[in-house]
């Protein structure tokens, strides 16, 4: 897969202006993927209604996420695509994820960041695709931090997305 370029597009989702798209060549011809850094939601062009890969998505998808789902064409026209709020884990830093809020039908971002875990508790962690080996990091889900549907670039710099040392190459 080669990556052909990248621009910040209105997003279909929320019309802001801060919508990532990249453009790949894949052995299947050009796809087209999009993140929303307002919203958190997500598409790219082989998400069309009646496509394969939405079929896949939604067997695998968590019910929120399902639940959350919008259809929009993408920047620029074209047949309409799924977009779904984003999901994203970093092992070393943490996740971000949709959470829905209790006692209503609303939903926020949640983030938690990793934490190391004692070399002598890490037998107690084991890396299931790795047999005989064991996480170094788990996910510390009592210090959570909570952002709007809304607010989703607040959630990512929380996580340190935006950290230059995690950017492949960086000076």
């Amino acid at each position: 897969m080669k990556q052909l370029g990248d621009k910040l597009v209105i997003s279909p989702v929320c019309g802001g202006n801060a919508c990532y798209e990249s453009e790949f060549q894949t052995q299947e011809g050009i796809v087209k993927t999009w993140l929303c850094m307002t919203s958190g939601y997500t598409s790219n062009t082989t998400m069309t209604l009646d496509s394969e890969s939405l079929k896949q998505t939604l067997e695998l998808t968590a019910e929120l996420i399902k639940d959350l789902r919008q259809d929009h064409e993408p920047p620029g026209g074209g047949e309409k695509l799924a977009w779904f709020p984003t999901a994203i884990t970093m092992p070393n830093h943490g996740m971000i994820f949709p959470e829905p809020i209790k006692g209503t039908k609303d939903w926020q971002w949640t983030v938690v960041k990793a934490v190391p875990i004692p070399e002598e508790e890490q037998e107690k962690y084991p890396d299931p695709t790795n047999p005989g080996t064991f996480y170094k990091n788990r996910m510390d889900m009592k210090n959570l931090k909570r952002y709007g549907k809304l607010e989703f670039m607040d959630a990512a710099e929380e996580l340190g997305m935006f950290d230059p040392n995690l950017v492949e190459n960086a000076n």
